[in-house]
Formats: C-alpha cells, sequence, structure tokens
C-alpha cells in the first residue's frame, strides 16, 4: 500500500463547510467510497490547520498503486457525493493546485477505510 500526503489551500473561514463535507461522507459512506473504489485511491485521515493567514486541509490518501490510479475523470460514474465535493472545492479552494507532499514511508501497510 502507498500513502501520499496532500495540502489543500483554502480560502479563509472554510472550516464549517469542510465539517459540513465530513459529515457527508461520514452519513453517505458508500457513495464517496464506490467513487473512490473508481478511482484507485481511498482517503485515510483529513488534517486542518489554520492561522490568521491562511486555512489548509491536508488528506492522506493510499493506494494499491499510484501509477495506475484514474487520472481522467470523464468516464467516472457520478454518485451524489460528486455534487456536494464539486460544491465544497469551488466554494472552498483557493485557486491554486494542490501540493502533493514527497512520502518517505508508510508503516501502516494495510488499508483500513471507516469513519
Amino acid at each position: 500500500m502507498e500513502s501520499k500526503l496532500l495540502k489543500i489551500k483554502l480560502k479563509l473561514g472554510a472550516r464549517e463547510k469542510l465539517d459540513d463535507l465530513i459529515c457527508y461522507m461520514r452519513e453517505n459512506i458508500q457513495y464517496p467510497k464506490g467513487e473512490m473504489d473508481q478511482k484507485g485511491y481511498y482517503w485515510d485521515s483529513v488534517f486542518f490547520e489554520s492561522s490568521a493567514e491562511y486555512e489548509s486541509v491536508y488528506i492522506v490518501i493510499k493506494s494499491e498503486d499510484f501509477s495506475k490510479i484514474m487520472l481522467d475523470e470523464s468516464t467516472l460514474d457520478h454518485t451524489p457525493f460528486r455534487e456536494v465535493y464539486e460544491k465544497f472545492r469551488l466554494e472552498c479552494w483557493v485557486n491554486e493546485p494542490y501540493t502533493d507532499i514527497e512520502p518517505v514511508i508508510c508503516f501502516n501497510s494495510s488499508m483500513q477505510f471507516s469513519v
């Protein structure tokens, strides 16, 4: 199992909307899980960082093989999660790419997906 850490800059005041997204995911786990199954990776953990100047969300993602994940989402079978997620992205993400922080090692090699 491979792991990556993504850092996504958010607009100030995004925490409540992040909490809403996570709440939706917990209550409707079959939808994000279904899309992640198709894409070939899973959100493992989500962390939030805040200061007076910025907010960021860090997402640990896992995959059996990142070289085989879906990059072209045109073939993705959308679930109701897609609308919720895209709304969060449009309202909360700063208009710049996320940072893919280089992984060194993942000590937990088993993939557990639960909320």
